[in-house]
């Protein structure tokens, strides 16, 4: 595990078979430098299809766009999980916030361990298995793992009408690890950043309709005082010929 807090590096939580590893996923976001500033597209360890699922995403759910943006995504050492049937979406958490963090220059926290698929309403779905991956994490020496929110079966209401399910926190069942239940995309990247996500500010554009009309009134004020200022200076030279 590193020890330092850096950018564009998030660690998942997979299963190779049944057995749980971690894998370290790697970001790297910079300004497109192609003649149509249209930003290319580069992953190694990954699906194509995936990481433009996971871009979607993020700019429609949460209002971050990589329009203009070169993307590289990277599995280090080689690994391949865009194959498994079983396992190929469990690491889409872990590899925005690589996104995102690379992106706005905000480091992800190197204690903290992610788990989660990414749905396309920009929710966190869960994945089985998950508490032996939160064991790995725990093994691997990491004090926080960011997962989905957990539903889990109560016995006590097995004969209940309302049914035998409800929402409770997956911390009882696991010590020694901080698992932090996210519901939602934009809360678990936050929740792994070592700082906040910088909000827009809403301005208008120079160019936009509100300042072309502003300036079309002030334009139009401006040529109406200048003609009275040309009637008023006739009407002083006729009075001076009549005097004349």
């Amino acid at each position: 595990m590193n020890q330092d807090d850096v950018e564009g590096c998030g660690i998942s939580l997979i299963l190779e078979g049944m057995r749980p590893m971690t894998v370290e996923v790697q970001a790297l976001v910079t300004s497109a430098g192609g003649p149509s500033f249209v930003g290319r597209r580069t992953v190694d360890g990954i699906a194509t299809n995936r990481l433009l699922l996971i871009l979607a995403v993020l700019q429609k759910r949460c209002g971050i766009s990589f329009g203009r943006q070169d993307v590289y995504v990277n599995v280090v050492g080689g690994i391949s999980i865009k194959n498994s049937k079983q396992d190929s979406t469990s690491s889409d958490l872990a590899v925005a916030v690589a996104l995102v963090s690379s992106l706005f220059n905000i480091s992800v926290r190197s204690d903290t361990a992610f788990v989660g698929e990414i749905g396309l309403l920009g929710e966190l779905r869960q994945v089985p298995s998950i508490e032996k991956r939160i064991n790995e994490a725990r093994r691997m020496g990491f004090s926080a793992v960011v997962i989905p929110k957990q539903k889990y079966f109560d016995p006590k209401k097995r004969n209940s009408k309302k049914g035998g399910s409800k929402t409770r926190s997956i911390q009882s069942s696991i010590r020694g690890i901080d698992c932090i239940e996210a519901e939602n995309l934009l809360d678990a990247i936050e929740k792994g950043l070592v700082s906040r996500i910088p909000k827009k500010k809403k301005t208008n554009p120079r160019g936009g309709y509100k300042h072309q009309q502003q300036q079309r009134r002030k334009s139009t004020k401006k040529n109406d005082h200048e003609d009275d200022f040309i009637i008023d200076d006739d009407e002083d030279d006729f009075d001076d010929f009549l005097f004349q």
